[in-house]
């Protein structure tokens, strides 16, 4: 069979991308075949019961979905969230629109947010005691990268990471990005060697 390399993001589920890649090479293999007329109208069907196929959810991806889902359930309830209108009547001078200054932040990269519950929520670990973004926290998102999901970059800033360790009597013990961001170069070097996912 024809072998292909699909690109996914780096939080992709593995098996996901590896079903992926099958269907796709499997799907060139029937179109690379056709002949005629007749044999690529075949092929194209083919190829859509192919896709129908490889479209349904499968018991990976649901298992994975349902990981992914306990582990946000686990970050929001452990961690302080804020809401844009929060952050609104926190400021010494409240903008008179309720997004403001969140939604600004947020679009110049100085901050971030996660949907929950059909509402966006922003850590409480991004500001100063004046609700200010930390400086720290638009350099940690410059080194992580590219994100399509943040609850991934969530997770990431809650749980320990083994880039960024303390000493604990005799014990090293590994600590969450979070809990770090006085640490600005360790924590800036755990973004930019961050791999895998972090599942609760």
């Amino acid at each position: 069979m024809l072998s292909l390399t699909v690109k996914v993001s780096w939080h992709f589920p593995f098996r996901v991308a590896e079903l992926l890649e099958e269907g796709l090479a499997e799907a060139v293999q029937i179109l690379a075949s056709s002949t005629t007329f007749k044999d690529l109208a075949e092929s194209a069907d083919n190829v859509a019961r192919l896709i129908i196929s490889q479209a349904n959810p499968g018991g990976i991806m649901i298992e994975e979905r349902v990981s992914h889902m306990a582990t946000v359930k686990k970050v929001f309830e452990e961690g302080d969230w804020l809401t844009a209108e929060d952050i609104n009547e926190l400021q010494k001078k409240p903008p008179s629109k309720k997004s403001l200054p969140a939604s600004n932040w947020k679009r110049r990269g100085r901050i971030f947010s996660v949907s929950y519950g059909r509402k966006n929520y922003y850590p409480r670990y991004q500001f100063d005691a004046m609700y200010q973004p930390l400086p720290i926290i638009s350099e940690i998102l410059k080194a992580y990268g590219e994100c399509a999901d943040t609850w991934s970059l969530a997770t990431w800033f809650h749980f320990p990471n083994g880039w960024i360790v303390r000493q604990v009597g005799d014990e090293v013990i590994s600590v969450a990005p979070k809990d770090a961001l006085d640490r600005s170069s360790n924590v800036i070097k755990a973004a930019q060697s961050r791999k895998g996912t972090y599942v609760a």
